[in-house]
């Protein structure tokens, strides 16, 4: 009798569907400064711990939005999306708080505060 594993295997593969996510609408609000000057804020944005990029540094603004939209094509169901907020700076960067969430279907807008102060606003999509 032939074992019906590879079958439910293959099966089990096809069934995983990729789907597109987008993260977009990037805002922070009362960034913390630094001792020399406001905040220069970027955001790293990562999916499944796979890098989807980062924002462009936002000098001296404690309220800075970006327009970057962010694009992950193997995006599956549950995946951990992550954002980082940091203050650039010339020595290193300063880590103001990380936002994750597992992802779902559909569109949703979040708002996380930051460990150092401030809050991360952020709207994604799963197709």
């Amino acid at each position: 009798m032939a074992s019906s594993l590879p079958l439910v295997l293959l099966l089990c593969i096809l069934g995983t569907a990729f789907s597109d996510l987008r993260v977009s609408n990037l805002r922070a609000a009362g960034l913390r400064p630094d001792q020399n000057s406001n905040a220069d804020g970027f955001v790293k944005v990562f999916c499944a711990s796979t890098s989807m990029g980062q924002t462009t540094v936002y000098h001296d603004h404690p309220n800075p939005s970006w327009t970057s939209t962010f694009t992950y094509r193997r995006a599956l169901q549950g995946d951990v999306l992550k954002l980082e907020v940091f203050d650039k700076d010339v020595a290193f960067d300063d880590r103001l708080g990380t936002c994750t969430v597992r992802i779902k279907k559909g569109t949703f807008s979040h708002r996380c505060s930051l460990t150092k102060g401030g809050t991360l606003s952020y709207t994604y999509s799963l197709n």
